[in-house]
């Protein structure tokens, strides 16, 4: 509740910018099992009651769903036969079978495992009781106690396409590419899956991480399917996974990653990481020895991490729920309203925000109205007067599309800012550059009809604004 309005908790975080109810409890049952098929009767008449009895052990309310792809041996008289749901998908591949379960499910998880016998029923219960550990938990045969009784050539084709995708695209998963897993399914209609083939595998968990879901790996012992053979064909798999390796890759190094500004601490670009690591010291020297810190806009970068006693806001509610990892308190607000009492910090941090929304003066009079009567604000934003940061951004933009590059749409100068800063009454302690380009404000905020600079509009402090010129 604030002011007479109800707002509500998504993902466990208080959310600021849509007041409204908490989200409606699912309908339906507690655990859907979603199980494509193609041709596997034989192994579905043992699978199937294996499952049924393994779920009533279980205890939750739970269905079974067969996801039939066309088969001609009779799976559907089978899927009858053990009085389980069937419905036919209408996208091809093994894709089109995910996504057509996974629409129709009705669980609030959703467990998903192969039809072919090589998922141990028994083992629904460790994926169940691991439900805590993550949004997505994975049966996984790569993980210490881990195993897979598999074809030489198809572990070591496993092996490679996992190492492939979990190094080229900085993945802290060990397997990707098992179909035993167990989702929440609110992540699963936030996800826009493209893949139809095998490699929607991958996507899924990608996506997932990329929207700042926590993924949980639980040793598992893979076995030899029960009957039939495996309808992976090796040209149209390679092929796909190429497809969806290189729009993965677009994904995990844009900024629409969760991630994006953790990762970029240990960028394998020097330049990258550098100056990453300039920013965090110098943040977090001047925000050392605050008790009641804000940051603003924290996105997912470490700078959050390190004080347990920062409250980290965004806009971006993939980044917070990353940023959970850090075990701060955290807030989806915006800057232009943000939801606390007039001086409930004593500093309060800004850092890379303020080039990426229009020049107004609404953020700048709230980061001031949250901040005490002598507290600290720590403002940083790019110095487009400087040509270093101007050949930089160019240059930036053009390696790295999709980046922050193209989302800098307010240009700012020190020689601009610092003077409309103070007309906004602060004092200005210090100015430190990082990389040269990156100016970091160290401001002060006085007491009302103090500051001896008289107020200017924003537009002043823009490059090329009017410094001189009066509100």
């Amino acid at each position: 509740m604030r002011d007479g309005i109800r707002y509500p908790l998504v993902d466990g975080i208080p959310s600021f910018i849509i007041p409204g109810p908490e989200p409606a409890a699912l309908p339906g049952c507690a655990l859907s099992l979603v199980i494509p098929a193609l041709n596997e009767a034989q192994s579905l008449d043992r699978v199937l009651p294996e499952l049924k009895n393994a779920l009533a052990a279980l205890g939750p309310t739970s269905e079974i769903i067969v996801v039939d792809g066309g088969s001609h041996d009779g799976t559907q008289q089978i899927v009858r036969k053990h009085e389980v749901r069937f419905i036919t998908q209408t996208l091809p591949g093994f894709g089109g079978a995910y996504r057509a379960g996974f629409e129709r499910a009705r669980g609030e998880y959703v467990l998903t495992l192969d039809a072919d016998g090589s998922h141990d029923p028994a083992f629904v219960k460790d994926l169940w009781e691991a439900r805590g550990e993550g949004d997505v938990v994975i049966a996984s045969r790569y993980v210490e106690g881990g195993t897979a009784e598999m074809p030489a050539w198809r572990l070591a084709l496993s092996r490679i396409l996992n190492t492939t995708f979990g190094r080229g695209l900085s993945l802290p998963v060990h397997d990707l590419s098992s179909g035993f897993r167990l989702y929440r399914r609110a992540v699963l209609r936030e996800l826009e899956l493209k893949a139809t083939d095998f490699d929607v595998l991958e996507e899924i968990l990608i996506r997932a991480l990329a929207a700042g879901y926590r993924v949980y790996e639980v040793p598992f012992r893979y076995r030899a399917r029960l009957a039939g053979r495996s309808h992976a064909r090796l040209f149209k798999f390679a092929i796909s996974y190429l497809r969806t390796f290189v729009a993965m890759w677009r994904l995990r190094n844009s900024i629409a990653s969760s991630d994006y500004d953790a990762r970029a601490y240990d960028s394998v670009i020097p330049l990258q990481r550098s100056w990453q690591r300039g920013r965090y010291q110098v943040i977090t020297r001047l925000a050392g020895g605050f008790h009641q810190v804000l940051d603003v806009g924290c996105g997912s970068s470490r700078i959050l991490g390190s004080n347990p006693a920062m409250i980290g806001l965004d806009i971006q509610l993939h980044k917070l729920r990353y940023s959970a990892r850090y075990g701060n308190a955290l807030v989806h607000g915006s800057i232009f309203e943000l939801p606390f009492a007039d001086g409930s910090f004593d500093c309060v941090i800004c850092s890379e925000v303020i080039e990426h929304i229009p020049a107004q003066e609404k953020p700048f009079d709230e980061l001031s109205r949250v901040l005490k009567t002598g507290g600290r604000l720590i403002l940083g934003t790019p110095d487009y007067d400087r040509w270093r940061w101007r050949a930089l951004e160019w240059l930036y933009g053009r390696l790295s599309p999709g980046g922050y590059a193209d989302e800098h749409i307010t240009h700012y100068s020190q020689a601009n800012l610092g003077p409309y800063l103070q007309g906004k009454g602060f004092a200005i302690d210090g100015i430190v550059y990082v990389g040269g380009s990156e100016m970091i404000f160290s401001l002060k905020k006085l007491g009302p009809m103090v500051s001896p600079v008289s107020a200017r509009p924003v537009r002043t402090a823009l490059r090329g604004g009017r410094a001189g010129q009066a509100a």
